[in-house]
């Protein structure tokens, strides 16, 4: 007697779409964000995501956890079979802000005429933007400028350094300015 053998093949679905929740981010350096990737048709055979990013220096990507790496943009994609969708990610750059300011002096005491350099540190050291504005509370007595003082007349003058990425962040230096005469004292 004669046998047939039958094989029965499931029918392959192959998956004709892929969408991500997101198509767009703005991510902080060292941040994450999970893309959640949904395959159609729902009962597609297979619906294995590949992931993968145009720039891993800037983010890479695993199973659809984002990393954000430095500053820059990258495209992290989303594929399954043919078809494929794209996030596209920014990644900020972490600012670290000025949290303190010292002055290499906190008092000084100068002839007319004299000049004097103030050094400011911002701290921390790693801090983002550590620029800063320098004022006097009197402009006719000393002027300063990049923390170069410069003593014009008899008096007294307070002499502030504020940082430029935290206003809230200063620090003074009390300048006394003598006669050049030196006779004369300087009148509180």
């Amino acid at each position: 007697s004669a046998t047939c053998e039958i094989t029965v093949n499931a029918k392959v679905i192959l998956a004709t779409g892929i969408t991500l929740d997101k198509t767009t981010a703005e991510l902080t350096e060292g941040e994450t964000l999970t893309l959640t990737a949904t395959v159609t048709p729902e009962n597609a055979t297979d619906k294995t995501v590949v992931w993968t990013s145009s720039d891993e220096t800037v983010a890479t990507v695993a199973n659809g956890v984002v990393t954000a790496l430095k500053a820059g943009k990258a495209a992290i994609t989303a594929k399954v079979g043919e078809v494929s969708a794209t996030c596209e990610i920014t990644v900020n750059a972490k600012v670290i802000p000025a949290t303190g300011i010292t002055l290499d002096k906190t008092t000084a005491e100068l002839t007319e005429g004299e000049t004097l350099t103030l050094t400011a540190t911002v701290s921390p050291e790693d801090a983002t933007d550590k620029t800063v504005v320098w004022t006097s509370s009197d402009e006719t007595v000393a002027t300063v400028a990049n923390g170069v003082v410069t003593a014009l007349k008899a008096g007294k003058a307070t002499i502030t350094v504020t940082s430029t990425s935290n206003p809230s962040v200063s620090a003074t230096c009390e300048i006394a300015v003598v006669p050049a005469t030196g006779i004369d004292s300087v009148i509180d």
